[in-house]
């Protein structure tokens, strides 16, 4: 599973490492079907709440599948920690849904 972080400011070292071990932590269950995973940072402009921070995460499946969440939270950290959820759901939804009709690929699980 590759992790790509990209943010149009520089990332702190302590938030590229927070995002790295939060992504492997919160997926380890189902990494397996996770190809690519890209995270990307920004904050609203002028936003007219306290909610500035946006967290959009891309994921990509061994069977081609893209899955796109964008969460808006207060701090960076706390959008992850919201998108990581949703992309969760998603991920076990389209497992599910691809065991009960029989419709995963032979070469995820070589």
């Amino acid at each position: 599973m590759d992790v790509i972080l990209d943010s149009k400011e520089l990332a702190e070292p302590e938030l590229k490492t927070f995002t790295e071990n939060r992504v492997k932590c919160s997926l380890k269950r189902l990494f397996w079907l996770v190809r690519k995973i890209k995270i990307r940072y920004s904050a609203v402009p002028q936003s007219k709440t306290l909610c500035n921070q946006n967290c959009l995460i891309e994921l990509q499946t061994f069977d081609h599948q893209t899955i796109e969440v964008s969460v808006t939270a207060r701090d960076k950290r706390t959008a992850l920690e919201m998108g990581l959820k949703k992309v969760y759901k998603h991920v076990q939804k389209i497992f599910h849904k691809a065991q009960k009709y029989g419709r995963m690929s032979r070469h995820v699980y070589v």
